[in-house]
């Protein structure tokens, strides 16, 4: 795919950029989504029953009591035939604005199996007070039935400067995917193909999060084990390549399909096995994300806001 440039003081600026909120509190969130703008809020989406949002509108002050996408009990009849043993619970969504609707990606599994699926959901408002809140069900987006398939979880999804729209997925078995999705519909786009970007062969490789700075386009994937509280080992490596669908290779030059990946960022101090990279581009800052077991806190998942920034090319993320 032909390269866009950016230029050189437009990208320097970028790159320069470091960002710190003074977070009031980390509210319990696990496989945070992409934060994304509604008005004058901020919204993400975490696992839970029924898909949970948060909002805010400073960035520091979180409500976590909104009302999830679907009622517990409640969920898209397709489910029940694709994912036996589904109970509601869904995992690690996704959210973009395209089209005049807010697409929100979700995940139907159970723990440990490949059988699951990416399913979408729509609505034009993420505020239920508007009276253009209304969720519509779009169905499934791709699923997977044995551990040959990317397991068809934690999706992410980037819209590229030309328009073009990307999903990566996957955990475990088979590893982690990339695919072009239709920007009309939100399924995967006819005729293109499903290609492996990182992991295989049943290792650690899930939640992956595909964004672009520059020329290049970075995949964040977390190794280790997660949600698994106090004994959570979960950390975040990196690739890039120069096409949103690879080869993405790491600061050695080794491709993350052949067991490559960058350290960014491990536990550090109460924070423990941070994981599930999101990002917002709110004018020039660029707004990261990322899940922790608190270690303060009997280990339970917390949703913080992390510095990130790029040198020489290659992003950094920090706790501080």
């Amino acid at each position: 795919m032909k390269s866009i440039y950016i230029g050189c003081m437009a990208l320097l600026m970028w790159c320069q950029y470091e960002i710190a909120f003074a977070q009031t509190s980390h509210p319990y969130s696990h496989d945070p989504s992409t934060i994304i703008k509604d008005g004058d809020k901020f919204w993400y989406f975490s696992t839970g029953w029924g898909i949970t949002p948060a909002f805010s509108k400073d960035l520091k002050h979180w409500e976590t009591k909104t009302p999830p996408i679907f009622k517990k009990g409640e969920h898209p009849a397709w489910i029940d035939s694709t994912v036996r043993g589904f109970k509601g619970h869904f995992w690690a969504p996704d959210v973009i604005f395209m089209n005049g609707k807010y697409h929100v990606y979700y995940s139907c599994s159970t723990f440990g199996s490949p059988t699951s699926a990416i399913g979408l959901v729509t609505s034009s408002s993420l505020n239920p007070d508007s009276p253009n809140y209304g969720w519509d069900d779009q169905g499934v987006v791709v699923k997977s039935l044995d551990k040959k398939d990317f397991n068809a979880i934690d999706p992410s999804i980037l819209k590229d400067l030309d328009g073009r729209v990307y999903m990566t997925y996957g955990s475990f078995h088979a590893g982690i995917a990339g695919v072009e999705l239709d920007t009309l519909t939100g399924k995967v786009k006819v005729g293109a193909s499903i290609t492996p970007l990182a992991g295989g062969r049943e290792s650690d490789w899930e939640a992956s999060c595909l964004i672009r700075e520059g020329r290049y386009f970075y995949l964040f994937v977390n190794n280790g084990l997660c949600c698994k509280g106090l004994n959570s080992t979960y950390y975040i490596v990196v690739g890039r390549s120069e096409s949103p669908l690879g080869p993405f290779v790491d600061q050695s030059g080794r491709k993350l399909t052949e067991g490559g990946g960058t350290v960014l960022l491990r536990s550090q101090g109460t924070k423990l096995g941070p994981g599930h990279v999101g990002l917002l581009r709110d004018g020039k800052k660029l707004i990261t994300s990322v899940h922790f077991y608190d270690a303060s806190d009997e280990g339970k998942s917390k949703f913080a806001l992390i510095n990130l920034k790029f040198k020489n090319a290659w992003p950094l993320l920090t706790w501080e």
